[in-house]
């Protein structure tokens, strides 16, 4: 059996309860649009320090997010859940790496996407949100948490939103 790197107790600083974590998904979901908004100027520039532009870290974004998305909306449905191999994630210095389903293209998503990819992607998380509630009995594996019920999936979700919307937030050169 395949172990989780990380404890899923981590994910509780993302809400307690479905409400709370709808309302820090809306928060995150607030702030990095806020962000996403004034990099225009650097769009497609490598960060200092960074491997990824902001247009590449969206894309990025936007894939881990729609993949979690659809193990969310599937451990809310009623539809039968199917095995699948519990493949660990991969740390690197002690950083997760991303899957290659998640790596961004060599330019990211242009500037003149990103508003309407963004809407879409948020309306699903959002739609996800607004029916979120604990799942104890149906569990997906995820690479680095292992078998995660709907809300710490969703947890997970809100987590990773902050983390790259900090991540950018650090990358603007004055």
């Amino acid at each position: 059996m395949v172990e989780a790197l990380f404890d899923p107790a981590l994910l509780r600083s993302f809400g307690d309860s479905p409400e709370d974590v709808s309302r820090h998904l809306q928060a995150e979901l607030d702030a990095l649009e806020g962000h996403l908004g004034t990099r225009q100027g650097d769009w497609t520039r490598v960060q200092a320090g960074r491997e990824w532009s902001p247009a590449q870290e969206l894309e990025h974004v936007l894939a881990i997010g729609r993949a979690g998305g659809k193990a969310v909306h599937l451990l809310l449905s009623e539809k039968e859940l199917r095995a699948f191999p519990q493949l660990q994630g991969e740390l690197k210095e002690g950083k997760r790496q991303t899957p290659d389903f998640a790596r961004p293209s060599p330019d990211g998503l242009a500037w003149e996407a990103w508003t309407e990819a963004w809407q879409t992607h948020r309306q699903e998380l959002e739609s996800a949100a607004a029916r979120l509630r604990a799942t104890p009995e149906r569990r997906l594996w995820h690479p680095y948490f292992g078998e995660l019920d709907a809300l710490d999936w969703m947890r997970s979700l809100v987590g990773h939103l902050r983390g790259h919307r900090e991540l950018l937030e650090r990358s603007v050169t004055p």
